[in-house]
């Protein structure tokens, strides 16, 4: 306890400290928020003054509690990776505070100290920032339960108390929480305990991702094979042979189950697709900025990664779902032209539009949160360079060139292959083809997406300004 008091005044209190415990508030209060809505959806209708026979008959509480888990599925991804970033010292990203952490564990393993203190002691940090981003989250969630609960579906509130989820489900979302920090914290112990010296003087390069890289391809394959069994969105309906249930499972097969997958495969591939586009560029470098960025991605191909990864989910998010949208736009148009008898599809028409732009918005909130919080780790973990090359006079305007050039280059980059996933696999599932008029504005909406995203990160490099200036001028042995 006296070396882990010891630990904790350098770094539980220190402000690199704030970014973890951000990092999990935000997930979990946007985890619970998408779970209560999920429990919203089975429970809203019960006691609205609705037709409850026609509900029935039609099945319409199941078809929405089918397209809430879907986009709870969808979003589960994204939710995770930024879970998975926040713990301190966890996975391969590389935090700032993770930095100096792993060097002082490592000089502790060095001079004697045993595997199961150091596994004792990383544990229980990642189990405090863990614990109070929790409480933070929770009190979120209490939050923004009402703004949603605002929301309608077939003209009915979702309602905050409907959104309020039972303290047994909140206890095990907290146990989730704690178990991914532990587990996150023992993935990163593995280069404190094999090689100590290698940590201590940052002897060891990133790795490029190659087995990563295998698996994801093999699921990229996987998926398109099973979206070319689709027989088309007709499937989707729950006015077709099967009714509601027949639509969940379709639902569940050929839109959720490909979604999270390829969301899986483009989270794979991207280390090793920003690590052989930085190795491209360091070699055609003619500028400073140019190789100090990209051999910053060299270091960590990973941590690079986790800088643009939100944009590329949200941009394969977009142009999968994309022409999904834009046909429920068009179905809507076609039923507000057959009038009253077509009521309960419009609604329902209108309430996927919503939901989709609810999901949408979500994803894009993830992007705004990971950009800030990964730019900020970013200086946080480069910051002894940083100050190196202030004081031997290196411009500030270059170390801001460097950073705008590491995120940038790469993020147009995996932005475009993400879109170029996405859209043909939704082309899959429609199985006839998507017309002409859809494919258009597809584009458009790709294009605004990654213009969306790239104003996102943009935004996130300015609020990270203030860091950078207080981490530059720093001498070497404050950091």
């Amino acid at each position: 306890m006296q070396i882990y008091a010891l630990l904790a005044k350098r770094t539980l209190w220190s402000s690199q400290a704030i970014l973890p415990v951000l990092a999990f508030a935000a997930s979990s209060a946007l985890f619970l928020t998408v779970a209560g809505g999920v429990q919203a959806l089975s429970t809203w209708l019960e006691h609205a003054n609705v037709d409850h026979e026609l509900i029935d008959t039609m099945g319409i509480q199941k078809l929405y509690m089918g397209l809430a888990w879907v986009a709870a599925l969808v979003l589960v991804v994204p939710l995770f990776t930024l879970g998975a970033s926040a713990a301190p010292l966890g996975g391969p990203r590389r935090g700032g505070a993770q930095s100096r952490r792993d060097e002082r564990l490592a000089s502790l393993r060095l001079i004697g100290a045993s595997t199961t203190l150091i596994v004792g002691l990383s544990v229980a940090d990642a189990l405090v920032y863990s614990f109070v981003g929790f409480i933070i989250g929770l009190l979120l969630y209490l939050v923004l339960i009402f703004p949603f609960g605002a929301l309608h579906f077939m003209n009915v509130p979702l309602g905050a108390e409907n959104m309020l989820l039972p303290v047994s489900m909140i206890f095990y979302c907290f146990l989730g929480c704690m178990v991914l920090a532990a587990l996150s914290s023992l993935f990163g112990l593995a280069k404190v305990s094999i090689s100590p010296l290698g940590v201590r003087t940052r002897a060891k390069a990133g790795s490029a991702g190659y087995i990563a890289l295998g698996i994801g391809v093999v699921l990229i394959i996987a998926v398109m094979i099973l979206a070319s069994t689709s027989t088309g969105f007709s499937m989707f309906s729950p006015f077709q042979n099967g009714g509601a249930d027949s639509a969940i499972k379709n639902l569940a097969i050929f839109i959720a189950l490909p979604g999270v997958l390829m969301m899986v495969a483009i989270d794979l591939i991207g280390t090793f697709l920003v690590w052989a586009y930085a190795k491209i560029r360091v070699r055609m470098a003619q500028k400073a900025s140019v190789l100090l960025g990209y051999r910053a991605v060299l270091e960590s191909p990973r941590g690079a990664w986790r800088q643009v990864s939100g944009v590329a989910l949200s941009t394969f998010l977009v142009t999968f779902f994309g022409p999904i949208l834009i046909l429920a736009g068009e179905m809507n148009k076609t039923a507000k032209e057959a009038g009253p008898a077509a009521g309960p599809f419009m609604t329902i028409m209108a309430d996927m539009f919503q939901g989709m732009l609810l999901m949408l918005f979500f994803s894009y909130l993830l992007v705004t949160l990971s950009a800030v919080l990964n730019q900020s780790a970013a200086i946080y973990e480069r910051g002894s360079l940083y100050s190196s090359l202030n004081m031997m006079g290196t411009p500030t305007k270059l170390l801001q060139a460097s950073r705008l050039t590491v995120v940038f280059g790469p993020l147009v980059l995996i932005s475009v292959i993400s879109a170029l996933l996405g859209l043909p696999l939704t082309a899959l599932i429609a199985a006839q083809g998507l017309p002409g008029g859809v494919l258009a504005k597809m584009f458009g909406l790709t294009f605004g997406a990654i213009a969306l995203g790239l104003v996102l990160v943009y935004v996130g490099l300015l609020a990270t300004i203030p860091f950078m200036r207080q981490v530059t001028h720093k001498p070497v042995s404050a950091l």
